[in-house]
């Protein structure tokens, strides 16, 4: 994956679109992630991670499965619970032989059907379950794989703890969504249109005068407020 940026207490790569910034601290959570690509790159991915002697074997013994498309499970060198999935490219542009994106991140939280309620509505869900222990939440974009603090992530005995989590969707509907007891945020960024020659960017400056300020760009310049 492409090194973006990084500091000591920070780096951040690019999985296909999406971006994942892994954050220095003195504890050591395990999350869960599943990258998706295409049949060719699973398989040269599936031969390293066997090298490297990282791959999970289910009960079965396999280290190769196959829901949809073939999957594979592995652990990094924190003993995060990752995942790849075989998947049909969904994004624009030229399919490339490499990772497309992650298409599921972890939740854990004291209770599946408690959180599904509080999750913001601009979320698409196609997912009809409400199992209080395991659900699935979202749509062929992306999925949030819900499930209950304790419930051992598959294929291994570690349980699911609730740890510090930011995540950023796209989306043209503004958004800022903050979990009130677990440390997990949800915040909208806006799409682009391919045709337009547009970077984001963002600055920050220290002060002391944020009510003024806020009150210039909100009321006098008519810019939304987004967290």
């Amino acid at each position: 994956m492409e090194l973006l940026n990084s500091n000591k207490d920070f780096f951040t790569i690019m999985a296909g679109t999406t971006r994942i910034t892994f954050e220095k601290t003195f504890n050591k959570p395990n999350y869960h992630l599943c990258f998706r690509t295409n049949l060719d790159f699973f398989e040269i991915m599936h031969k390293k991670l066997h090298h490297e002697d990282v791959l999970l074997s289910n009960e079965k013994g396999q280290t190769s499965l196959f829901w949809k498309g073939k999957q594979a499970y592995f652990t990094d060198p924190d003993g995060n619970i990752l995942e790849m999935l075989e998947r049909p490219f969904s994004h624009k542009g030229t399919e490339p032989n490499h990772w497309f994106d992650i298409g599921e991140i972890g939740f854990p939280s004291r209770s599946v059907n408690e959180f599904i309620d509080l999750l913001p509505e601009n979320i698409n869900n196609t997912f009809k379950n409400k199992d209080d222990s395991f659900a699935f939440y979202g749509d062929d974009e992306g999925v949030f794989v819900l499930v209950k603090e304790g419930r051992p992530w598959y294929p291994t005995n570690k349980p699911a703890t609730i740890h510090p989590i930011k995540v950023s969707i796209s989306s043209n509907q503004p958004f800022y969504w903050k979990h009130p007891n677990n440390p997990i945020e949800i915040k909208s960024v806006p799409i682009w249109d391919d045709q337009l020659p547009i970077s984001q960017m963002r600055f920050v400056r220290p002060t002391n005068n944020l009510a003024e300020l806020q009150k210039f760009y909100i009321d006098g310049l008519n810019l939304n407020l987004i967290g």
